[in-house]
């Protein structure tokens, strides 16, 4: 069986898991639909300067896309599958440096780094 790309929708609601976003009492999110798509289009350019073949299939000359909410919910993931938990990390991590407390900053950090360290790994 094929697996099918995942939806940017799909995409934040795995970012919300890590993020443990939900306020218990209220269940409403301490981060907005376009604060984490903001994230994610953030990391698109990351993408685009660390690993440029990420985007051959697009085109290397075309803009790197940006995405908004609600609109562009169900829209498939734009790369390849092997990019697709490295921008959930990075779209966390984004979140996290908001976090006042210094533990926050240092698991923002380390999620960042998995991101970054995940781009520039060689696969053998």
């Amino acid at each position: 069986m094929l697996a099918t790309r995942p939806t940017l929708g799909r995409m934040l609601l795995d970012a919300r898991a890590i993020l443990n976003d939900v306020v218990p009492i209220s269940g409403l999110v301490r981060y907005t639909d376009e604060d984490l798509i903001q994230a994610f289009n953030s990391a698109l350019l990351e993408v685009r300067a660390k690993r440029p073949d990420a985007f051959l299939e697009m085109g290397m000359r075309i803009d790197v896309p940006q995405f908004v909410m609600p609109d562009d919910k169900g829209m498939l993931f734009p790369l390849d599958q092997i990019f697709y938990p490295l921008c959930v990390y990075y779209i966390v991590g984004k979140s996290e440096l908001r976090e006042d407390e210094a533990a926050q900053e240092g698991r923002a950090g380390a999620t960042l780094g998995k991101f970054t360290a995940g781009l520039l790994q060689v696969a053998s």
